[in-house]
């Protein structure tokens, strides 16, 4: 008396689908993480009054990039050597999207799980429809 257990093509067809369409939803969601940077600011020296306003020139090199992904995981690199002008403004070098992919894709491994997570969903929902038939009367 054994059992046999029997998986369809059509199930391993929705497992690949729902793990493609899983991580290129994440890596939707990843756009809408935020980015921020720390200048290289000149120093304060120590004889003069302190200030809470300072002008840092828009020629300033950029030291660190941080990109905060959509579920909260933290990117960083080096300045890559952006300066300020390319981070605020439109139309530099940082606002290409082919940057800023490096960002979103970093952060869509680092985010793995979650990808997982939305890919074993739609693989369920895919295995329920396929296996009961809905009827409204």
């Amino acid at each position: 008396m054994s059992k046999t257990i029997e998986i369809k093509k059509v199930h391993i067809r929705n497992l690949l689908i729902s793990f493609i369409l899983g991580f290129g939803i994440l890596f939707g969601l990843e756009h809408f993480g935020k980015f921020s940077y720390i200048a290289d600011s000149p120093n304060q020296n120590n004889y003069e009054k302190p200030s809470l306003v300072q002008y840092v020139p828009s020629n300033t090199k950029v030291l660190r990039i941080y990109f905060d992904s959509y579920f909260n995981n933290r990117i960083e690199t080096a300045g890559n050597g952006f300066d300020l002008y390319d981070m605020s403004y439109a139309n530099t070098d940082f606002k290409k999207y082919s940057v800023k992919s490096y960002y979103y894709t970093k952060a869509t491994i680092k985010d793995y799980k979650f990808g997982v997570y939305i890919s074993l969903t739609l693989f369920i929902i895919t295995l329920f429809f396929t296996n009961f038939k809905i009827k409204l009367t």
